[in-house]
Parts: structure tokens; C-alpha cells; sequence
């Protein structure tokens, strides 16, 4: 990042908030106008060569800092830090990723890149909280305040402040007022298909999350609905990332199917268990996948974040531990199924 107008306003910004400080009171400090410290902060204008001393003294930085030298390099090692925290926290590694960043901020205190990527992996609720509130109070980036704000209504959640998880909550705008709704009124040709066979493909995923979620007497008929879901919208097994929710279905319904020591079934809904999930772990590490389904042609592979260390088949192998299978745990077609699956078990590459 090049020193402009731009980053200068930005720096002398974040410094004086850093210092719960108006603009009225860094003016008089310096004594310049306040319109004259609004003009700096929004690029407009910058200091006179000869405040910046002083300017740095009122603030507490260097004029390294606030003039944006070495800022390029400072944010590519930033990038750097998140990008392989990132790739640690997908693979269920959160403990190592969220001390990776933890020393970055000691380093880079209160820099929103670095703070945007630790609230997602914050196992201490208390942590969590003070870094999505002071993201809240001080930054102007609507992307990472809608970031704080997602991750402060779970680490609420959890501490019984269900008032303040409400209150954030309903701050957010509803469905229909998304980017993903509305651009579908402003794009056209390729780009609005595009989106459209994006957004339903996001759409499905989560419907069939809130079909499963729960468990309780309705699992097993949700698990039956959200595997109908799918293979309805889905041609020729072009399931993809819904490898993992047909996994999920299969499971349970083969739990209760073995609770009434149906041996058929639970050897058959175990086998589909299984394919789905060693596509599953295939689809996670492949370096790419395209839809080739009608309604979601051309959609690419996203971005996956898995948070659990462990693959699927490596799941499927503690899942067939359980008790409830050890009436066919001698069976041959139990351990064919085992055999299969065992190869491939294990924690996921990082």
C-alpha cells in the first residue's frame, strides 16, 4: 500500500479512536481547526509537513506508521498470518490458528484484519466478546462489523446474555434485503444466471440444515426429507459439499434402523453412509469441482471450512463404534463396510 491522502486519513483516524479521543480535542491539542482534522481523516487533505512530530507525539505512533511506510509489507505478512490461520481453523486446528493470530495482534495491536479472523475461532466466550465489541465501537468496515456482529450473538448465546444476542441480532437486516436477494434485481445475462445457480445452491444447503436440525422423534423423517431434497435437485450424484449433509441423513437413519436391530437396513443405510462419505473427503480435497447439474451448472467448489480435525470417514469409523451397532458388528457386511472406509479415516491435511 502506496502512502496516499487516503492512508494517512485512515491511520490518523484509527489512532485517535485508539485514544478515545474526538477530533475537537486532537484539534486543540495541535491547535488546528476540527474541520481541519476531518478534512485529514477522510483524505481529503493532509497535515502540514511541519505537525507531524507533534501530531505523532498527541497520538502515539511513529511517523512511519501514520505516514503508511512499510504498510505494504506490513499488510502482505498480515495476509500471510490469516491465510494459514485460515487453513489451520478449517481443519479443525482452532487452538493453533487462534494463538497464531493472538501473537500477530501483540505485534500488530488492534489491526481489524487480524481481529476479523480470530473472532470465528475464539473458543473463550469472554475473549470473543471483548474483540467483537471493540470491533463494533471502532471500526468503519461494514464487512467486519457484520462479522463482530455474527460472532457476538453465539458468544452471547452461550454466556446466557440472551438480551444483548436479541438485540445485535435484529440489527442485522432480514433475508430479503441481502446482497444475495437484491443483486438478483440488478444483474442481467450470464452474471445474473450466475448468481442465480449460486444463490440456489447456498438456499439449498441451508434448507437442508434447518430440515435436519433438531433430531428429536422427527430425525429420521427429516434425514428421509433432506436426502429426497437432494436427490430431487441433484442429477447423476452431483451432490458436491451436500455430500456431507447426505453423510449426516444416512447415519441417522442408519442409528435408527439399527435401534430396531433391522439388519437390513442398517447395512444398507451404513453403505450409503460410507460412499457419501469418501465423496465427501474426495470433494474436500480435490483442488476444484463444477456442478454439473441443470439447475446449478457451472457452480465452482467454495471455499470449505470444516472446523473439525477429523475427516468423514474417520467420523463414520467412531460413529460405527457406537453400541447400537454391535448386534451386526460380526456380520461380514459390517466389516466389509469398516474395511472400505479405514484406508481413507483420518484427520484432514493442513
Amino acid at each position: 500500500m502506496k502512502m496516499t491522502q487516503e492512508t494517512i486519513g485512515k491511520n490518523i483516524r484509527k489512532a485517535r479512536r485508539e485514544k478515545d479521543m474526538t477530533q475537537d480535542t486532537l484539534a486543540e491539542r495541535l491547535a488546528v481547526t476540527e474541520s481541519a482534522v476531518s478534512q485529514w481523516e477522510v483524505g481529503k487533505t493532509v497535515p502540514d509537513l511541519m505537525l507531524i512530530p507533534a501530531l505523532c507525539a498527541v497520538l502515539g505512533v511513529t511517523s512511519d506508521w501514520l505516514l503508511g511506510v512499510n504498510e505494504e509489507k506490513r499488510r502482505e505478512e498480515i495476509a500471510e498470518i490469516s491465510s494459514r490461520a485460515s487453513d489451520l481453523a478449517s481443519r479443525g486446528h482452532e487452538s493453533e490458528a487462534a494463538g497464531l493470530l493472538e501473537d500477530a495482534l501483540k505485534r500488530y495491536p488492534n489491526d481489524e484484519e487480524l481481529i476479523d479472523g480470530l473472532l470465528f475461532i475464539e473458543n473463550n466466550k469472554d475473549r470473543a466478546i471483548e474483540l467483537g465489541e471493540w470491533m463494533l465501537k471502532n471500526s468503519t468496515d461494514e464487512s467486519n462489523r457484520r462479522d463482530a456482529i455474527q460472532c457476538l450473538v453465539y458468544a452471547y448465546r452461550e454466556k446466557g446474555d440472551l438480551a444483548r444476542a436479541k438485540e445485535l441480532a435484529y440489527s442485522m437486516p432480514p433475508i430479503h434485503q441481502t446482497s444475495d436477494f437484491l443483486l438478483n434485481a440488478v444483474l442481467d445475462g450470464e452474471e445474473w444466471a450466475r448468481h442465480i445457480r449460486d444463490l440456489r445452491s447456498s438456499l439449498l444447503d441451508w434448507l437442508a440444515f434447518y430440515i435436519g436440525i433438531g433430531g428429536g422423534e422427527d430425525a429420521e423423517y427429516a434425514a428421509k426429507k433432506v436426502i429426497s431434497l437432494f436427490e430431487l435437485l441433484y442429477d447423476d450424484g452431483d451432490y458436491g459439499f451436500a455430500h456431507g449433509r447426505l453423510y449426516d441423513s444416512w447415519i441417522i437413519l442408519a442409528k435408527a434402523a439399527a435401534g430396531r436391530k433391522e439388519i437390513g437396513e442398517t447395512v444398507k443405510d451404513l453403505t450409503e453412509a460410507a460412499k457419501h462419505a469418501l465423496a465427501f473427503d474426495a470433494y474436500v480435497d480435490a483442488p476444484e469441482y463444477t456442478h454439473t447439474s441443470v439447475l446449478f451448472c457451472g457452480t465452482h467448489k467454495p471455499n470449505v471450512g470444516l472446523n473439525f480435525k477429523e475427516n468423514i470417514a474417520q467420523g463414520l469409523l467412531n460413529a460405527m463404534s457406537d453400541p447400537v451397532f454391535d448386534f451386526l458388528r460380526a456380520m461380514p457386511e459390517f466389516e466389509a463396510i469398516r474395511a472400505k472406509i479405514e484406508p481413507s479415516a483420518g484427520e484432514w491435511k493442513v
